[in-house]
């Protein structure tokens, strides 16, 4: 079985303050399989607009702690269609402002990542194609997850 690599890199989107309206600045991780970014993967496949979250977040402990249960699937998935957020909203984190998500199973020496979907909460999810399925070696992708809880 081939495995894919997966590390994380820091994701870096800049605040500002213009005309009464704030945007909030956010360092987050965005995933890196084989060393190419999955939101950049992600965006290209689906062509929306690249203003997301990892969801791991510079100063969230708590939600971060959440995260990382449930991608090493210690926890149930948050979203209706069992797909586990991986991108999110900048400002509030919700679901309503669309994220990008994922099936994670497990067997007994892989985690694996696939059917790749844009979702709302409120619409069907709306599959990518193109884009995995990833299967990463268990201790590799257990490492690369609390690292990125680590945040």
């Amino acid at each position: 079985m081939d495995t894919s690599s997966l590390t994380i890199q820091q994701l870096f989107r800049p605040g500002s303050s213009s005309n009464g309206c704030t945007v909030a600045e956010r360092f987050s991780i965005d995933f890196l399989i084989n060393e190419r970014s999955l939101l950049n993967a992600l965006v290209l496949a689906d062509g929306g607009h690249s203003d997301f979250m990892g969801c791991f977040v510079k100063g969230f402990p708590e939600p971060n702690s959440l995260s990382n249960s449930r991608l090493l699937l210690r926890e149930h998935a948050e979203t209706e269609s069992g797909r586990i957020l991986l991108y999110i909203c900048p400002e509030c984190g919700d679901i309503g402002c669309g994220a990008y998500s994922v099936y994670v199973r497990q067997n007994d020496d892989c985690f694996t990542w696939d059917s790749f979907a844009y979702e709302n909460g409120y619409e069907e999810p709306q599959i990518i194609d193109g884009v995995g399925p990833f299967t990463f070696e268990k201790h590799a992708y257990e490492a690369a997850i609390n690292d990125a809880a680590a945040f």
